[in-house]
C-alpha cells in the first residue's frame, strides 16, 4: 500500500502546484500518496470508544528512511533515534527529489536531541515525559544550483504513515486532531528571482480518505484532505479545493483543503508555537459533499469511505531553507 500511496501522492502534489499556486502551495499536494489496493478492509470496529488512527506518535518504533525517487519508493535505510523495540516501524520518511539522501546516517546527540543530518537536511527527536519533538530541516540552497523552473521537481522531506485498519467514516462521531508546531526558520535565497506561482516552501497535513468497501461500486476510489500548517507566500492560508490536474500523469481525483484560520488562531509566520485541538469531522464530510457536487465520487457513499493514510513535512518548491518543530501529533476517532 505505501508504494502505490506514496508514488500518487507525489503525483498530485506536483499537478496541484502547476494548476493553482497561486492560491497556497498548501493547497497544492506534489507527493501524492495512492491509498494503497492490498490494505482495503473496512476495519474492524473494537469495543473501546475511541482509536489512535496514527500509531507510534512517539517514534519509539523507529523511521524507515526512502530515497528521491517517487517512482521507486523503496526502503533505504531505518533510523532508531530511541534505540530498537523489536516492534517494526509505523513512520516513513520520504525525500523525493532531493540531492542530498539521508541513508546510513549516523545520529548525533546534543543536549538529549538525537541529530540526523547531511548537507541538505536535518532531521531531531527530543524526548521529554510521554512527548517527543521532532525537528524537520531543509536546506534549499544547497537542494538548489538555481532557482526552480516551472515543471521541475522540488525537494521534499515527509513524514508519512499508512492506516493498515482503515477506519470507517461512518462508525466515527468525532475525529480529533491535535498537534503543535513552531516555525524555527524561513529563510529565503531567491531575492530577485522568486515567482509567487512557482517558489514557496509549505508544509501541511494530509489525510487520503477511500472507499474501503468492496461491495461498493466506487470501491478504492479516493480524494485528498488537507490541513495546512504554513506557506512562505501567505500568513493566513486560503481553503482550496478542485480537481487534481496540470500534469500528464496527474490523478485527477479530488483535493480539498480547508483555511489555516478553521484550525488556529494567528499566524505561524510570527515563530510562536501553535496548538491544534479541533474535531475535524465536520470539516472531512463537508470535504466529502463538496466532491460529490463537483461529480466526483459518484459510486461512492459517506458510509463506504475510511481514512487510509496521512503524511506531514516539508515541500520546498524555491531556494528557502526551512525548519520547523512538531509535537503532539494525534488523531483520535470517538465511535458512535
Amino acid at each position: 500500500m505505501e508504494n502505490n500511496f506514496t508514488t500518487i501522492y507525489t503525483r498530485c502534489m506536483a499537478s496541484l502546484i502547476t494548476l493553482s499556486i497561486s492560491v497556497s502551495m498548501a493547497c497544492s499536494p506534489k507527493q501524492a500518496v495512492k491509498p494503497d489496493s492490498n490494505v482495503l478492509e473496512t476495519p474492524n470496529i473494537h469495543d473501546n470508544k475511541t482509536i489512535e488512527v496514527i500509531k507510534d506518535n512517539s517514534f519509539d518504533n523507529g523511521i524507515q528512511m526512502i530515497g528521491a525517487n517517487s517512482s521507486q519508493p523503496d526502503v533505504i535505510d531505518t533510523i532508531y533515534p530511541f534505540g530498537k523495540t523489536g516492534k517494526a516501524p509505523s513512520w516513513k520518511i520520504a525525500q523525493w527529489a532531493s540531492r542530498f539522501v539521508m541513508n546510513d546516517e549516523k545520529p548525533s546527540v546534543n543536549n538529549d536531541t538525537v541529530i540526523y543530518m547531511n548537507e541538505g537536511k536535518r532531521i531531531t527527536f527530543l524526548k521529554q515525559g510521554g512527548s517527543t519533538t521532532v525537528g524537520l530541516e531543509v536546506n534549499g540552497s544547497k537542494e538548489y544550483l538555481a532557482p526552480r523552473k516551472s515543471n521541475e521537481s522540488w525537494p521534499h522531506l515527509l513524514m508519512e504513515q499508512s492506516f493498515a485498519d482503515p477506519v470507517s467514516l461512518k462508525n466515527i462521531k468525532a475525529l480529533n486532531y491535535t498537534i503543535a508546531a513552531k516555525l524555527m526558520y524561513a529563510k529565503d535565497h531567491l531575492g530577485s528571482a522568486f515567482h509567487k506561482d512557482l517558489h514557496t516552501t509549505q508544509i501541511t497535513f494530509i489525510l487520503s480518505v477511500q472507499n474501503t468497501n468492496k461491495n461498493s461500486p466506487g470501491y478504492r476510489d479516493y480524494f485528498w484532505f488537507g490541513l495546512p500548517l504554513y506557506d512562505y507566500r501567505y500568513r493566513d492560508i486560503a481553503a482550496y479545493a478542485a480537481q487534481d490536474l496540470g500534469k500528464e500523469d496527474a490523478t485527477k481525483k479530488f483535493i480539498s483543503f480547508v483555511a489555516s484560520n478553521e484550525l488556529f488562531s494567528g499566524s505561524m509566520h510570527d515563530g510562536n508555537w501553535i496548538t491544534i485541538n479541533k474535531d475535524i469531522y465536520p470539516l472531512l464530510i463537508s470535504a466529502f459533499k463538496l466532491a460529490q457536487q463537483r461529480g466526483f465520487l459518484k459510486g461512492s457513499t459517506i458510509d463506504d469511505m475510511g481514512l487510509s493514510s496521512t503524511n506531514l513535512g516539508w515541500e520546498v518548491p524555491g531556494t528557502y531553507d526551512s525548519g520547523i518543530l512538531l509535537k503532539d501529533l494525534k488523531l483520535t476517532a470517538t465511535l458512535k
